[in-house]
């Protein structure tokens, strides 16, 4: 089958360890492509603890530094990722960074993970931890559809607004460091907005179903499904 072909490709929020982290989708999707870049946009790991790395999180990560060999992989923290960058940087072969900006066909792109911009996490950490806890329990015993889950996060009126408040905060950061487009993870959210100074863009998630990711080429920014 001939692959597709794309310049960049964007994925974060995979939770590699997780019990609703879905790796083996992740994997399938590189491997579809023919692409230059791609970027890591935070949240690639949910712990310090390797033992909850499964086979297909392992597949996924060498095949990651199998093509770092003649592409360019980028790794932008996520807060999930913090105390793992030193173990991983070298297995992956990426460059690591706490903000990526990039200049392509005369434009300028910005990555950031967008947990910079979540005053809740900042502000409450215990209970952000345990309500991503309770959600991933829901996850995990759900359908195969997480029609439950979905119904969860539609009605959440929190994470509706966590969506926007880190699109309005990113947006005005973009803005700030002179970014034709910004982009982000964090909220799971996939999400695409514009106004008269940037474009903003969200990479949602591994966790869920569909998965979505981003490409770049120079004809168009796509939100995709998996």
């Amino acid at each position: 089958m001939e692959k597709k072909k794309t310049h960049t490709i964007i994925i974060s929020d995979l939770h590699l360890g997780s019990e609703v982290s879905q790796p083996q989708k992740a994997l399938a999707v590189l491997q579809s492509y023919s692409f230059r870049k791609l970027i890591l946009l935070g949240d690639i790991f949910e712990s310090l603890d390797f033992r909850n790395l499964s086979k297909e999180c392992w597949d996924l990560l060498t095949y990651i530094g199998d093509i770092s060999q003649d592409k360019k992989v980028r790794w932008v923290i996520g807060n999930h990722d913090e105390g793992l960058t030193n173990v991983f940087e070298s297995l992956i072969n990426a460059k690591i960074y706490e903000t990526y900006d990039w200049q392509y066909k005369q434009e300028k792109y910005l990555a950031i993970h967008g947990h910079q911009f979540d005053r809740f996490l900042i502000n409450n950490t215990f209970l952000s931890y345990l309500a991503t806890k309770v959600y991933n329990f829901i996850q995990r015993i759900d359908s195969d559809e997480k029609k439950f889950s979905h119904y969860l996060k539609r009605k959440s009126k929190g994470w509706l607004r966590l969506s926007e408040k880190v699109a309005h905060s990113a947006m005005r950061y973009g803005i700030k460091n002179q970014a034709d487009y910004v982009f982000c993870g964090h909220t799971h959210k996939a999400m695409e907005k514009h106004n008269h100074a940037i474009a903003y863009y969200n990479s949602g998630c591994w966790t869920d179903n569909p998965c979505t990711y981003i490409t770049i080429d120079e004809n168009k920014i796509q939100i995709c499904e998996y």
